[in-house]
């Protein structure tokens, strides 16, 4: 591990543009995994812990429809003749191609020469966030350098398949090993269009790494929550509650509304720990039962919950008669909660898809449990847009939805985040 002392010189002269003389945040050998981000005094609720601002950014490039970005603004541009004319392979808009960066950028990749430099591709596009990479000063490579990265199999990939759109990809073996490390970095930490609000935080459509962040560790029910500056694209990182000095400061790394057992595979496929927060410790989810489902015994009124084993199908207990069934005939109950209610969505009648809701899921599953939380976010996003008229009722139905989905919130103990502004608003409409 890299010593907290080392990563925090390094970041303070990285983030010193924000010029925080007082800083609320050290870096510290945490509990929860390696090095975290602690206060350095009482924090409130809303108040701004820290801000941050992308070591790498670029486009994200996962989809054709988002090809035409610009390479530096992200602005969307006309679907014809927005590759740059100097021959780079790049999407770039007028005002962009006259900025620093870009020239740097084109410089490069124009050295590599792009087999068609008139092609919008998804592999050059890509490759921009890591390459940028090769462009810093040594000492914000050192801070790439002592963030954590997943070294495996597969973090060459990226750079292997992208060399082979250039007729005269690098073989410097350095330069290789700074893309490849920075793509290691991005996987582990970084962001790479993140656009579901269900996560707690704000959409993000670009690939980027903040470093600071980056150091930030994981909690099912976090501490804090993030936005970011339209024109910067910073980080603003706030307290959700109020945080004691000398507390670790947390994120999620999952949806919040996920149940524990599907929190877990998560974690351990994609992001290789097992978490150990009070949430996932708890079978009840600190009595929010979003995985919870009625007993197999039809004459006891009970709710069963999966046991805590951290295994992919663990056996379930029912919190009243104290019977144990296996994984199984328990998951059956949500997956077809899930069937029903993707049935009546795809069915595109919204009044069917509330009816079900209202009147029938509660039959069969908890309305607490996260199948019936996630069909009542998609109603009250399909309301908010405007899209579809229920009658005089819709504005109730969706206030109702909000306030069940804000008590399920409360009962884990979050606080303020960009889920909770959101159903508040929308509550309000």
């Amino acid at each position: 591990m890299i010593c907290p002392k080392r990563t925090t010189e390094l970041l303070e002269q990285f983030l010193e543009p924000f010029k925080d003389k007082d800083p609320a945040w050290e870096i510290g050998v945490s509990k929860i995994a390696g090095r975290g981000v602690f206060t350095t005094r009482n924090i409130k609720r809303g108040e701004v812990i820290f801000r941050d601002m992308p070591l790498l950014i670029g486009p994200a490039a996962r989809k054709e429809d988002t090809l035409n970005s610009c390479s530096v603004c992200f602005k969307l541009l006309p679907d014809t003749k927005f590759m740059c004319r100097q021959g780079c392979g790049l999407p770039i808009c007028n005002l962009c191609q006259k900025k620093k960066q870009h020239k740097a950028d084109c410089a490069l990749f124009k050295s590599w020469e792009p087999c068609e430099p008139e092609v919008a591709n998804s592999l050059i596009i890509r490759l921009l966030c890591p390459a940028r990479a090769i462009n810093c000063t040594k000492e914000q490579r050192d801070l790439m350098y002592c963030l954590q990265a997943t070294l495996d199999n597969n973090h060459r990939t990226e750079v292997r398949n992208a060399a082979k759109c250039f007729r005269k990809f690098p073989t410097d073996k350095k330069l290789i090993d700074i893309m490849n490390r920075a793509v290691a970095v991005l996987r582990t930490n970084g962001f790479d269009e993140t656009s579901d609000r269900t996560n707690d935080n704000q959409e993000f459509f670009y690939r980027a790494l903040f470093p600071l962040f980056a150091l930030v560790n994981h909690d099912c029910v976090p501490n804090s929550y993030y936005t970011f500056e339209e024109k910067t694209n910073n980080m603003i990182v706030r307290a959700s509650v109020d945080i004691p000095s000398g507390t670790e400061i947390t994120t999620t790394y999952t949806k919040l509304f996920t149940g524990n057992i599907a929190r877990h595979l998560f974690l351990k496929m994609k992001k290789t720990f097992t978490c150990k927060c009070q949430r996932c410790s708890d079978p009840t989810e600190k009595g929010a039962f979003i995985s919870a489902v009625y007993c197999r015994d039809t004459n006891c009124p009970g709710l069963a919950v999966p046991e805590v084993t951290g295994m992919p199908q663990p056996n379930w207990n029912c919190l009243e008669c104290k019977q144990k069934s296996p994984h199984a005939p328990m998951s059956k109950a949500q997956d077809l909660a899930v069937g029903a209610i993707n049935a009546k969505t795809n069915s595109n009648s919204l009044k069917t898809l509330i009816q079900y809701i209202k009147e029938k899921s509660s039959s069969f599953i908890p309305e607490s449990n996260y199948c019936i939380i996630d069909a009542k976010l998609q109603v009250i996003s399909r309301l908010s847009k405007s899209l579809e008229d229920c009658g005089e009722e819709s504005a109730g139905t969706k206030a109702q939805f909000c306030q069940d989905i804000l008590d399920i919130m409360d009962r884990l103990g979050l606080g303020d985040c960009v889920m909770r502004t959101y159903l508040e608003t929308e509550k309000a409409k």
